[in-house]
């Protein structure tokens, strides 16, 4: 049987025993063998040594722009590289900028503003060593403001946790401008801050997992002012801070009644975003208001929902300031009644409106532009379930009348009259000249009096096989570019798979012409 020698590599016959050194603490002499073998691991060590100096000096020549930069250049160029969201790739981007040679190590761990972004990711595989990572970057911050970030990852249901990671966050806690939590929230009751505390927190994050009652963000007394708050799955009881400072708000998964006490105690809120709300009743319930709640600031509200009808909360709410609204129901939990009665209620000026996957109809538009006539954009993804061909009656709708009139005509009153961008996503099938209809002939688009419409965007769910491409008539192409020689952005697609109608049918019918033969797409 051949074997490798441990030594030499070589192989031969028979079974190399590693034989040990002379013992330095022998009165004998070692052995030749012995000496040459310490002789070559000092040349060894020089090699290696030498090896390392060639590299730096290889790095100082080839690398012709840090090297030759001052400093302070250099360091301003390596701040632009890093994200002040705490997230993998700000880690991978601080320790790559470290990793590059002698001269770029020096200069990242003395670029302060370089490590004021503190992305901690906990593992059982890591959990030991995280504290130490995390003391180091935030030493190397010097005493700058800090964005930090600690991921506690879930696996089999266990959660690596070491507390000391959290202490040395907290000895750090009066310069927090930006604090992101994920993971269980038996966990919060370990921020605590510093006993002396002086807020620069900005914006705070938690997302918690397991139960809502079993954790609270408090730090002591003392009630941070965050500007910024996003929460998912706790109660806003299990948040202490001051919510008299909130402007931007973002909720999932939290109680139905925590969403109008909201309204109510954050009166300076301008941004809110709820997702799944849970139709749940919470153990000590906040109180449902028995008159709707005069939010004064909130300027932007969207609501994505895929198991509870949001009307009772907007029903028990009036948003004057409300300028944009969007609605990602998934399924028409949320009837447009609650929304038609909140716009009326509020008599606000409202510019923008996303209804995406809500059941609606010809109807609920003609009351929705009476409850919004300041609309300008307006986007609507629409599924058609119950097979009256949605799509087509909006568009029909939508060009009975372009001109704004001051006729009573329900039927020639025009759509959002104020209107000037238009996406549109939805099934076919759709007479192809209601789209040049919305915007009239080329002559009216200049016409003062006319919807100033612009922009339409539409997205279609054809059906079609690959075979047979959806082809607009050549009349209504004809129309349709002589509206986008008159600076009307007018786009069509089809979603699946991907196709621009519109360069689609203007190749065919050139190929049709061309072969002078007649059109055999399908005219939809």
């Amino acid at each position: 049987m051949s074997h490798h020698c441990p030594f030499c590599g070589s192989m031969e016959k028979g079974v190399y025993h590693n034989a040990s050194l002379c013992s330095k603490n022998s009165n004998l002499n070692p052995c030749d063998p012995c000496k040459r073998l310490a002789e070559l691991d000092i040349q060894i060590v020089k090699v290696i040594e030498e090896a390392r100096r060639l590299k730096s000096e290889m790095n100082y020549s080839h690398d012709h722009l840090i090297h030759r930069l001052p400093p302070e250049i250099s360091s301003d160029i390596f701040q632009l590289c890093i994200s002040r969201e705490p997230s993998v790739d700000a880690r991978y981007t601080q320790v790559a900028l470290s990793s590059v040679c002698q001269k770029w190590r020096q200069i990242a761990h003395t670029t302060p503003q370089l490590w004021t972004t503190v992305f901690l990711s906990v593992s059982h595989h890591n959990a030991l060593s995280v504290p130490r990572w995390a003391q180091e970057w935030i030493d190397r911050s010097g005493q700058l403001p800090l964005s930090i970030g600690l991921f506690i990852k879930a696996e089999n249901n266990y959660y690596s946790v070491n507390p000391d990671v959290i202490a040395v966050i907290n000895q750090c806690s009066s310069r927090w401008r930006d604090l992101t939590y994920e993971g269980p929230s038996s966990l919060l009751s370990y921020f605590v801050g510093e006993s002396q505390w002086a807020s620069q927190l900005q914006t705070l994050k938690l997302d918690i997992y397991g139960s809502q009652s079993a954790g609270q963000f408090k730090l002591g007394d003392f009630k941070p002012t965050p500007t910024t708050l996003r929460i998912k799955g706790l109660d806003l009881k299990s948040v202490v801070i001051e919510w008299n400072n909130i402007t931007h708000m973002q909720a999932r998964h939290i109680p139905v009644d925590n969403c109008w006490e909201l309204f109510r105690i954050a009166p300076r809120m301008t941004h809110c975003q709820l997702e799944d709300v849970l139709n749940i009743k919470a153990p000590d319930p906040f109180p449902r208001p028995h008159t709707p709640i005069l939010h004064p600031t909130l300027q932007v509200l969207e609501l994505s929902l895929t198991n509870y009808s949001f009307g009772p909360v907007l029903n028990n709410v009036s948003l004057p300031s409300l300028k944009s609204y969007t609605s990602d129901v998934g399924g028409g939990y949320l009837k447009t009644e609650s929304l038609i009665s909140l716009f009326l209620r509020s008599s606000c000026s409202l510019q923008t409106l996303t209804l995406l996957d809500l059941g609606l109809h010809v109807l609920d538009l003609v009351d929705l532009s009476r409850a919004t006539p300041d609309l300008r954009h307006l986007d609507l993804k629409l599924y058609d379930r119950s097979g009256a061909n949605v799509t087509e009656r909006i568009f029909r709708r939508f060009s009975n009348a372009f001109i704004i009139t001051n006729t009573d005509s329900e039927a020639n009153q025009v759509l959002f009259p104020q209107l000037q961008s238009m996406a549109f996503e939805g099934a076919m099938p759709l007479d192809w000249t209601s789209v040049p209809d919305i915007f009239g002939s080329p002559s009216d688009v200049h016409n003062l009096h006319r919807r100033p419409l612009r922009s339409l965007k539409l997205s279609l769910i054809t059906g079609q096989p690959k075979d047979d491409p959806v082809i607009i008539d050549k009349d209504t192409l004809s129309r349709m570019r002589s509206l986008v020689a008159q600076g009307i952005e007018l786009k069509i697609e089809q979603k699946y798979p991907r196709i621009d109608v519109l360069q689609q049918s203007i190749e065919f019918h050139a190929h049709e012409s061309a072969l002078g033969g007649e059109s055999a797409g399908s005219h939809i």
